[in-house]
């Protein structure tokens, strides 16, 4: 017996489809990926329980008033004041406690401005708080 064989006939397989959806896949994963980077400082947050009296001299406490203005340990100084201050305390002991104290009426941005100022010199032992509470 002796078939004859008819040759197969080859279709073409349309792709566009197929690269049309990969395209969207491609431009969704990018458009919500994000790359972005934070930088972040570990705070000591107060918790409630009285802390021991023994050290409380080594603490530096910045009070963030409502009109902007700053104490360092009761004195009154400028953010220029407070860079240089913050600059010789971490300088004399990395590990310095720093106490941000804020008052009623403290905007996020003077706190912020506050906490730029210590992660900047260096300040990485740092705990805020309310004043007075």
């Amino acid at each position: 017996m002796d078939f004859q064989r008819s040759r197969r006939q080859f279709k073409d397989i349309n792709l566009t489809a197929l690269v049309d959806i990969v395209f969207h896949l491609m431009v969704f994963v990018m458009l919500t990926t994000t790359f972005v980077v934070s930088e972040s400082m570990e705070l000591s947050l107060p918790s409630g329980h009285a802390g021991k009296s023994a050290g409380v001299a080594k603490i530096m406490r910045i009070q963030v008033e409502a009109d902007s203005s700053v104490q360092v340990d009761g004195a009154l100084m400028t953010l220029e004041q407070l860079n240089t201050a913050l600059a010789d305390r971490v300088a004399q002991d990395p590990d310095a406690k720093i106490a941000i104290l804020t008052t009623e009426g403290v905007s996020v941005q003077q706190l912020i401005s506050v906490m730029d100022a210590v992660y900047l010199t260096g300040g990485r032992n740092v705990q805020v708080d309310k004043a007075g509470g």
